[in-house]
């Protein structure tokens, strides 16, 4: 009798947490190694996550601001994404 798995669901707050947490940390990696190495090595996915000059500290906080919602944004909809479409989970075998 074959028995079907039913996959569990991802929590929305944990996910978009750890979106957030994600892209926050992973923006001050990029942001270091721009102002330390080589600003053309990073500007790409600064770029990506914000438009700011990141000149003074006020435009490193908000652009750190913006790459915590955007992250935040990603995980939330990754994890409604995952619970919506856990029914195309294959089934276990017998």
């Amino acid at each position: 009798m074959p028995r079907s798995r039913s996959l569990p669901r991802i929590g929305v707050f944990h996910c978009t947490a750890t979106g957030a947490a994600t892209l926050g940390i992973l923006f001050l990696l990029l942001w270091a190694t721009a102002a330390i190495a080589d600003p053309r090595a990073s500007e790409g996915m600064l770029v990506f996550l914000t438009q700011q000059a990141l000149r003074t500290p006020e435009d490193i906080g908000l652009a750190l601001g913006q790459a915590i919602l955007l992250g935040g944004l990603i995980g939330a909809l990754l994890a409604l994404c995952y619970n919506a479409l856990r029914f195309l989970a294959r089934p276990d075998g017998p």
